[in-house]
């Protein structure tokens, strides 16, 4: 990469200085990336005022309810000592529902139900008599006559798995947690006809995964002696099964229950190549969707409602193509589907209906997240809140998409980010370090957005390779399952293969090329240095898994047999850890004969999805073995670290630790 000029914030043209990619000073510092405003979730209008909640990193990651006002000053309405989230499948989501001058939300600290009326004044009251109660809630609805509020409850047991069911609260008479459906393992999304007459949510059952397999069922909404009530025997199934994926409901003003689907459904001879939009009417289900693009998602977290419905039947929605977000609109009789955004945005989520048009969080790879509105006229007076731009725009590394052949003939995706920072220059022939990024899940996808951590590497002279190999979503149901059966091989080869297509290239130095993961990225990582142990000269491994055996006795619920599917067969305890398991040979810890790369190891304390027993495992090991290694844990910090201190800690120590192995001082 060679500048010929560049320009301060004064507009003044300057020289850059022309300096190794190793000797670039970066933009940002570690404490500047993480301290720029927090991003928006969950914008919606609520009486012509617009809220949404913040996670504020340098609060240990508490979430407060943010009210913007007429003037565009922003308010907190959740009092200090509360932190709106839930922790249902450990990964929670949406922890609250703004409704008729309140908000019902789940607090972290004692796990109750809370109301508080919108006011920062008001003080929340508990909807819960007992803490022993309380559990994990999430996915909020209220009947349409203000008298129950449904949702998803996770509680635990002692020696037992959680128990995941839909029940209510009565709003009228607080007091209990009463059962409404139970039975399935897993139940997400309950939504309530505009009558109140019909209830439909998503339930699926060990060992399937929601992406793989859901069922979409609906039941009427009875009332018996005052209590909301579900006849077991009035359950129908409206979509979904074994081969098939649902999510997303949502009931339309006019009855309609609108859901995404991907896969087949025999029985209802339904058939999507990936999720598409379809609404249920009366008996009859029509097909709104028929283009390339998805319109649902992997169900990781609740609340991430891709579409809305409008009072004219019209609808607007999230279409990915090739992981990339667009804003479409769908007419109620055409079917088809129109491009709103018109490519001015990456990544688009959390849809809400707002004054002509939706509500929604928005982001492109050089814009920060922000809550925009499709409607052509703010007609509800409301304020959206800016944010200042961090670096200037020739400062700002934009990736270009990279479609690359793997080694068994077919395509795989990746993202690559040059190094950007007008300050330098690099020699002509130079060629940069570059740092490989794999995603969580596996079954996820690159940000499609600006991410300042990224541009923190960018900035000192290093390039990105962010990697989407198959298993990813954003890319249809073939491409995510092909996953199934073959994770530890397939997607490990597709990540060498994105490393050897760069190197060729000429995008990266052949010998200054790291990898970082968390996660399933954080197995990622171990198992690329030890199938690949040529191509890389460092790691990065945030709560990885060295020893998928040690994972599968200790680890949560929602992914206590994801496994089953990814390595193609169940977990047998003691018999799978044995050569010839996949469990057993797709372990790193297996292979740490081949590995030879430096590596920095962090792990949250409280983590449940990714024990410290896992990453203690396979330190000791490095020690055993004597590999040059760091090891760091954090107290109070879980699966995805939330505190803003933890975050600069940790990414000022990745970097040392990376720039001092390419340099050659460890």
């Amino acid at each position: 990469m060679v500048w010929s000029s560049a320009y301060d914030r004064r507009g003044i043209s300057v020289t850059p200085a022309t300096a190794s990619y190793l000797d670039w000073q970066p933009l940002l510092d570690p404490e500047q990336v993480y301290s720029q405003p927090p991003s928006p979730q969950y914008p919606c209008l609520h009486g012509n005022r617009l809220y949404y909640l913040e996670q504020r990193a340098a609060e240990a990651g508490r979430s407060v309810l943010v009210r913007s006002e007429e003037d565009g000053s922003l308010v907190d309405i959740t009092p200090q000592d509360y932190n709106l989230r839930s922790r249902v499948h450990e990964y929670g989501g949406k922890p609250h529902l703004l409704h008729d001058g309140h908000v019902y939300f789940s607090n972290d600290a004692d796990g109750r139900i809370y109301c508080q009326r919108l006011d920062p004044d008001a003080a929340p009251r508990s909807l819960l008599e007992d803490d022993a109660e309380a559990g994990m809630s999430i996915d909020f609805q209220v009947t349409p006559d203000s008298r129950f509020l449904v949702f998803v409850h996770e509680r635990t047991r002692e020696g037992r798995e959680n128990e995941n069911r839909l029940c209510y609260v009565d709003l009228d008479e607080p007091g209990g947690i009463n059962r409404l459906v139970s039975g399935a393992d897993f139940y997400a999304s309950p939504v309530i006809s505009p009558d109140g007459a019909q209830i439909a949510w998503i339930e699926w059952q060990h060992p399937d995964m929601p992406w793989d397999a859901a069922e979409l069922k609906m039941a009427p909404l009875s009332r018996q002696d005052g209590q909301l009530c579900v006849i077991d025997d009035s359950i129908s199934v409206v979509a979904g099964g074994s081969e098939c994926s649902v999510c997303q409901p949502q009931f339309a003003a006019d009855g309609r229950l609108i859901f995404a689907l991907d896969g087949v459904d025999p029985v209802r001879k339904l058939a999507s190549e990936s999720w598409d939009l379809y609404a249920r009417d009366g008996q009859t289900i029509t097909r709104l969707t028929t283009d390339e693009g998805e319109y649902g998602e992997a169900f990781w977290v609740f609340g991430q409602q891709r579409y809305c419905v409008h009072a004219d039947g019209s609808i607007e929605a999230v279409r990915t193509r090739k992981g990339i977000d667009e804003l479409v609109r769908i007419e109620a009789d055409a079917g088809t589907a129109t491009s709103i955004t018109g490519g001015c945005h990456t990544s688009i989520s959390q849809l809400s209906c707002a004054a002509g048009g939706s509500l929604f969080n928005a982001a492109s790879f050089s814009r920060d997240a922000a809550i925009e509105t499709s409607a052509a006229a703010n007609e509800a007076g409301y304020t959206l809140p800016g944010r200042e731009r961090v670096l200037d725009e020739q400062d700002i590394s934009v990736p270009r998409q990279l479609d690359y052949p793997t080694r068994d003939g077919e395509r795989s995706h990746a993202l690559y980010y040059p190094p950007c920072n007008s300050a330098y220059q690099a020699g002509e022939d130079d060629l940069p370090p570059m740092l490989v990024m794999v995603h969580g899940g596996p079954t996820h996808r690159c940000e499609a957005s600006l991410n300042y951590q990224r541009q923190y590497w960018t900035g000192r002279g290093f390039a990105i390779l962010d990697i989407n190999h198959r298993g990813s979503t954003g890319y249809g149901r073939r491409y995510r399952q092909a996953l199934l059966g073959q994770w530890g091989i397939l997607e490990t080869a597709d990540v060498a293969d994105a490393v050897g297509y760069a190197i060729q290239q000429g995008l990266a130095h052949r010998e200054q090329v790291c990898i970082r993961g968390s996660s399933a990225g954080g197995y990622e990582v171990l198992r690329a240095l030890t199938l690949y142990p040529d191509l890389f000269c460092a790691g990065a491994c945030y709560y990885g898994i060295g020893n998928l055996v040690t994972l599968m006795e200790i680890t949560h619920k929602f992914e206590a047999h994801y496994l089953d599917g990814l390595l193609g067969e169940p977990f047998r305890g003691s018999a799978s850890d044995q050569p010839g398991s996949p469990y057993y040979d797709r372990s790193p810890i297996r292979h740490l004969d081949a590995l030879r790369s430096p590596m920095i190891i962090f792990q949250g304390l409280e983590d449940k999805v990714v024990p410290p027993p896992v990453s203690r495992e396979i330190v000791a090991a490095l020690e055993e073995k004597g590999i040059t290694h760091q090891y760091v844990e954090y107290e109070g910090e879980g699966h995805g670290f939330r505190s803003k201190e933890t975050r600069i800690d940790a990414l000022s120590r990745e970097a040392a630790f990376f720039l001092n192995v390419i340099r050659g001082t460890i």
